[in-house]
């Protein structure tokens, strides 16, 4: 439809496909169209149609209208202003057209682009539009980002070719050329495109060269790709695993066998006859019972019958005479039954040559059974043959198990190495052997233990002569690595059956007997009896119990106190552990502090009695007007421990005690130990500001020259001195004065220890001795009653009795 208007905006000519749908001319005013116009469109197109008539401007809309059977249908509206040669304005002329359908195109064609940029989008696949002849990218998925690491905006503009793999670009090019010549179809293109990390990336790929159909102009080329670098993986894994497979049926030590129904052999693999020197004549066409070394061999009737079952086998063992060689060798085979069309064809299967390993398995059995540095029985074969000899001797005599065990052999092997360690050990064994009769056991249970057991006629003294003459044997001197070397050994003696019936009771008691003889001072022998049975379970119930005693809170400390003999006045307390155990009750410290020491637990131990006695010492210190000095005593564990020197400045810190005021006692024995390192030790506690003394001195080594490289301030005198009942008091006096004349001759104050009666505290102060301790003064006290006693002997001018 064609029209003009007036100023008015009234159509003064319309021409029209339809003319009976619209008034005549003159009667039609623009403002009338609006109103068929959709109120969307209308409350739209409303003002900026004012606003082109205002200005005087053209115009041009799209909108909908509304029909009389209530349908839409698209128009497209235009027009421009009408003037005169004067520039005077007329009004408007313009046309309405209809766009429904191309409108409805339109959105479809949206539709079918936007549905294919999603798919092009979200893609995994690699979609991409080149330039022709050049590769260049026109367009790029955005999957690049994913494959190759570009944003599409990166890589257009890029040739493609640039980035593909120099060795991979002529089979694209290749392709390419192939459909520009005309060829239809598109294969599957496999190359390397670099990513933008530097590395390459396998891609699979379909090329599709375009033209145009009319010109035949080159339009390019459209790639769809997708990562293959998996796939070439598992293909390359597949492709190493057949090669692995020929080569290890080439290189193979099994065999493949077929045979048929009737079990002879159709064909053999080459590895049979390399291996045991067979001819195909030996094989091919004959039966495994016909080649067999034995007919009536397990191994061969396990095959017969599985066969007769038609079930598959695995690793039947069995062995073949090798006709051409005169020698048997064994093999494993497995295999499994042939069936065609449900009828039984025969057996195919693989055999390997086990004949070095029967060999090994024989060499092993003897290895599993006896020790491989002595040739002695090993812990499980002396354990039948224990079995074994209690069963023969029922009834007819005793039997006694001796448990060896030798004497600082880890001196030797800390010495002289481990080389000349295990001569030592053999040379042991065959003197072991050498005093023992054929049928009697000897064993080595591991490191230096040994085992004998042998029948005893006259019970307790045939062993005991057994165990003399095994010991005068060992005695004599062994030549080994160039020295002459003495072994000795501790022994323990259980009899079968007065003290067990059973070989683990009989060696748990020889054990418990054994340890027993190191006890009193090794190089010694002892019969078992049930009193050490006893003390064992007690020593068990202790070492067991002291993993919990210090979190359960059963240890407490208790004080003896120190009395200065020129003043008659407490100078300090010596600070003792007592175990409250629950079920055993109060135990002595020489029944557990050396199972502490043994175990490891004397550390843990040793800091909690460093710290209580600290807390305690500055506690009565607080409460009373005279500070006191409290001793500590300290294990060798402890001094050679590397958290000492941090324990003490610990211990000093959290209970506020005066480093002055405490004083730690070590023995004499665990000083020289490791002097050097001692010594390192002492000056660096001195350096703290403790006093140091030396507890027990009289009992170890009794070394005066080590006196000299230590920092001591005190020498106690052991109670063993001291206190001696029913012996020459002259004797002994004499031998105190000398003590603490010594002593004073070096400096060092003497504290004797375990003062009983009037009569050698008096002594003690004649010869000069400076402060003494024991049950004369005061028994040990609990902590709540030590200010007590201060009180009490403070108001009775040092008076204790």
């Amino acid at each position: 439809m064609v029209w003009t208007s007036d100023l008015q905006g009234v159509c003064t000519c319309i021409h029209s496909d339809v003319p009976d749908k619209f008034p005549e001319q003159g009667q039609f005013a623009q403002s009338e169209w609006l109103e068929v116009i959709c109120p969307e469109d209308r409350i739209r197109l409303k003002p900026a149609f004012q606003e082109a008539r205002d200005k005087r401007t053209g115009y041009q809309f799209e909108y909908r209208v509304i029909k009389s059977d209530g349908s839409t249908r698209w128009l497209r509206s235009s027009a421009v202003p009408r003037f005169k040669e004067n520039g005077e304005f007329l009004g408007y002329a313009g046309a309405i057209t209809e766009s429904t359908e191309l409108r409805e195109a339109v959105l479809e064609l949206a539709k079918s682009e936007l549905a294919l940029r999603l798919v092009m989008e979200h893609s995994t696949d690699l979609i991409s539009h080149h330039a022709p002849d050049t590769g260049d990218y026109l367009y790029v998925s955005p999957s690049s980002e994913v494959l190759l690491g570009f944003l599409p905006e990166e890589l257009r503009g890029v040739s493609a070719y640039s980035r593909i793999h120099r060795d991979d670009a002529p089979l694209v090019r290749a392709e390419v050329a192939r459909q520009a010549a005309g060829e239809t179809g598109s294969k599957l293109v496999e190359f390397r495109i670099r990513h933008k990390n530097g590395h390459y990336v396998w891609l699979g790929a379909k090329i599709r060269v375009l033209r145009d159909p009319i010109t035949e102009e080159k339009l390019g080329a459209v790639v769809v790709a997708r990562d293959i670098g998996s796939e070439r993986r598992e293909r390359e894994s597949l492709m190493r695993s057949e090669e692995r497979f020929r080569s290890l049926a080439n290189l193979s030590s099994d065999w493949y066998w077929e045979t048929d129904a009737e079990g002879r052999f159709t064909h053999v693999s080459d590895g049979l006859y390399r291996l045991f020197g067979a001819s195909p004549d030996e094989v091919i066409g004959r039966t495994r019972v016909e080649r067999a070394a034995d007919t009536d061999q397990p191994g061969l009737r396990e095959y017969l019958n599985v066969f007769a079952q038609r079930k598959v086998f695995r690793d039947i063992r069995y062995c073949v005479y090798v006709q051409s060689k005169g020698t048997v060798r064994h093999s494993a085979i497995s295999g499994e039954p042939i069936f065609e069309d449900g009828q039984f064809k025969g057996y195919r299967g693989v055999g390997r040559d086990i004949t070095e390993q029967i060999l090994a398995e024989k060499r092993l059995e003897r290895l599993a059974t006896h020790d491989s540095l002595t040739g002695l029985a090993n812990r499980s074969h002396m354990q039948e043959r224990l079995e074994q000899l209690l069963e023969d001797s029922k009834a007819k005599a005793q039997v006694a198990v001796l448990f060896i065990d030798l004497d600082r052999f880890k001196e030797v092997n800390d010495t002289l190495g481990h080389a000349p360690g295990d001569v030592l050990l053999t040379e042991v064994a065959r003197r072991l052997r050498k005093n023992l009769r054929p049928d009697d056991l000897v064993a080595r249970l591991g490191g230096d233990e040994f085992v004998v057991a042998a029948p005893c006629v006259r019970g307790v003294e045939s062993a005991q002569k057994l165990v003399e003459k095994l010991s005068s044997a060992l005695s004599e001197p062994m030549l080994i690595a160039g020295h002459e070397v003495f072994v000795r050994a501790s022994v323990g003696i259980s009899m079968y059956p007065d003290d067990a019936t059973t070989k683990e009771a009989l060696l748990q008691a020889a054990d418990i007997a054994m340890y027993r003889a190191k006890e009193a001072g090794r190089n010694s022998y002892r019969f078992f009896n049930q009193e050490m049975s006893e003390q064992m379970k007690g020593r068990m119930t202790i070492e067991n119990s002291l993993h919990r005693a210090l979190e359960r809170k059963e240890f407490e400390l208790h004080y003896q106190p120190r009395v200065s003999l020129a003043t008659m006045q407490v100078t300090g307390f010596e600070a003792l552990i007592r175990w409250n155990h629950p079920q055993l009750g109060r135990i002595p410290p020489l029944d557990f502090i050396p199972i502490a020491e043994e175990r490891g637990f004397i550390e843990e131990i040793g800091r909690w009695v460093l710290e209580e006695a600290c807390t305690e010492a500055q506690r009565i210190n607080e409460a009373t007007s005279k500070p006191i000095r409290i001793s500590v005593n300290l294990s060798a564990r402890q001094l050679a421990h590397d958290r000492l020197i941090a324990d003490v400045r610990s211990a000093l810190a959290k209970s506020g005690l005066q480093a002055d005021q405490l004083e730690l006692e070590l023995t004499e024995t665990s000083l020289v130990n490791d002097i050097e390192a001692s010594a390192e030790i002492f000056q660096a506690l001195k350096g703290l500001g403790v006093s140091l003394a030396v507890d027990d001195f009289g009992t170890g080594y009794s070394g005066l020259a080590y006196l000299g490289q230590f920092p001591i301030d005190v020498l106690k005198l052991d109670r063993s001195f001291v206190n001696q009942k029913n012996r020459d008091k002259s004797g002994n006096r004499r031998v105190i004065e000398a003590f603490i004349d010594m002593a004073h001759r070096l400096g060092l104050p003497v504290v004797a220890e375990g003062v009983e009666t009037a009569d050698t505290l008096a002594f003690l102060r004649t010869c000069g001795c400076d402060e003494a301790q024991g049950y004369y003064f005061a028994a040990p006290l609990p902590a709540d009653e030590v200010a007590p006693f201060l009180t009490r002997v403070s108001c009775s001018t040092g008076t204790f009795t």
